[in-house]
């Protein structure tokens, strides 16, 4: 069974997509509703590995979550293309997508938990696909102590970098170590070495894993202002970083916040005229669609996120991707990170099944799979590679694997690829203009940022 985009929406409540009040459950019933996106794209009757996924796909007021929205599509297309061209031990992919609604602030992770343990109990999963760095939190708490793997999309937070998780957690995105020191590079490009600079910032793994790495770059110049998932503080926070007199005011959040301060920001004259950077939480298309406050704009402002210089890898991927949804990846973040996530826990399900060894597919035989794409015949992931990744991993022997992303170079101790970022100047609406890409260098626990070259 597979479940369009345009369907699920029209489905409303009764898959729990739609414009229904957001009520956080006493029970887990709900999460059967809410985890109906089915995509196999294989042959009817064929076996399947079961993948299971936790995102935001809508808001709590029933629209489209346009970061949710492009990973299910992206993680739809790579589900597509493996199942089109070779089965893993007789058997195929399938994807259940379990909407969250951004819940994480009404149920304090209770929601995330509950499609968990659903996915798990139910849906009996090895491998979990995540997004934020809150909800991968959560999520790990449930999958660590059962064995199932967990395969973030676009979780940051430097916390995961040390989990004691045994090996379970990996990502594709990097750890805001870096994208700290590329945002401070940006914001020390534009203002002297000795003004301040003030950071608004939500509390969350996430928010508070951003300012620390950016207090190792900024030093006693940064002065850091946060407040509640739910907004209480906000206020207050922005009055502070007013007083702070900075010459550069960064936020790190999403869209609606970056919209929220830039609108609110207008009216205070210690903030209205300096630098503004975003995070790459608000770096996206979703920007155009904030309410700008009359004499309000963006244009000049600059954010950051993961990414690499185009490759004829990415360039394939943007065009299928653009071919099969018409829609450009690039609008959202973590697009291509989502079907790079998706390749990799599937190539794992093969070297789990290869030749001589245990013949058992869990979290640790994924894990294991997953530290075997980093050395050995390089392969790009696209459709016509896939055949031989899946047979020379059958084998035993291991490849060294590039996705749309860029290089995926899993750290084998910690599960982390590392990643190159982009950063854009937004137009007066919010659009994505003039793109530069930075290399991130971890010297012997330096961080580095060089400008590199893209198209």
């Amino acid at each position: 069974m597979r479940l369009t985009w345009s369907l699920l929406l029209s489905a409303g409540c009764a898959l729990g997509f739609g414009a229904c009040a957001s009520v956080v459950p006493p029970d887990l019933e709900f999460a059967a509703a809410r985890c109906q996106t089915v995509y196999d794209d294989g042959v009817e009757g064929m076996p399947t590995f079961e993948l299971g996924a936790i995102l935001s796909v809508t808001k709590p007021d029933g629209n489209p979550d346009d970061a949710g929205v492009f990973e299910t599509r992206a993680m739809q297309l790579a589900i597509q293309e493996l199942n089109d061209h070779r089965d893993v031990a007789g058997k195929r992919f399938r994807l259940r997508v379990c909407d969250t609604r951004a819940d994480w602030s009404v149920g304090g992770g209770k929601v995330t938990t509950d499609l968990t343990k659903w996915l798990i109990e139910h849906g009996k999963v090895q491998a979990i696909l995540s997004d934020a760095s809150s909800d991968t939190q959560t999520i790990q708490a449930v999958t660590v102590p059962r064995g199932v793997l967990v395969m973030a999309i676009s979780a940051t937070s430097g916390e995961l970098t040390n989990l004691a998780d045994k090996g379970l957690v990996w990502r594709v995105a990097p750890s805001d170590v870096y994208q700290g020191a590329v945002l401070a590079h940006a914001v020390s490009s534009t203002v002297a070495e000795t003004d301040a600079v003030a950071v608004l910032a939500v509390q969350s793994p996430y928010g508070d894993s951003l300012v620390d790495a950016l207090g190792k770059h900024l030093g006693k110049r940064l002065s850091a202002h946060t407040f509640g998932t739910d907004g209480k503080g906000f206020d207050s926070a922005l009055q502070a970083a007013a007083l702070a007199k900075p010459k550069a005011l960064i936020v790190i959040g999403n869209a609606p916040l970056a919209m929220q301060v830039a609108n609110a920001r207008a009216a205070i004259p210690a903030l209205a005229n300096v630098g503004l950077f975003l995070s790459d939480g608000a770096c996206d298309g979703e920007l155009v669609k904030q309410t700008k406050a009359a004499g309000v704009s963006l244009a000049g402002a600059r954010c950051t996120r993961p990414g690499h210089p185009p490759t004829p890898i990415y360039d394939h991927f943007r065009e299928r991707f653009q071919q099969r949804f018409a829609a450009d990846p690039a609008q959202s973040s973590y697009t291509e990170h989502a079907y790079d996530a998706v390749y990799s826990v599937a190539l794992a399900h093969a070297w789990a099944l290869r030749q001589g060894g245990e013949g058992k597919v869990d979290g640790i035989a994924l894990a294991e799979g997953l530290r075997h794409l980093a050395k050995g015949p390089a392969h790009p992931y696209k459709p016509s590679e896939i055949t031989a990744m899946i047979a020379n991993l059958g084998k035993g022997q291991a490849i060294d694997v590039e996705g749309a992303s860029g290089p995926l170079d899993f750290n084998p101790d910690t599960g982390e690829a590392p990643s190159a970022y982009e950063a854009w100047t937004l137009g007066a609406g919010g659009e994505l203009l003039a793109k530069q890409y930075f290399s991130v260098l971890d010297q012997g626990g330096k961080v580095v940022v060089v400008e590199a070259s893209g198209k």
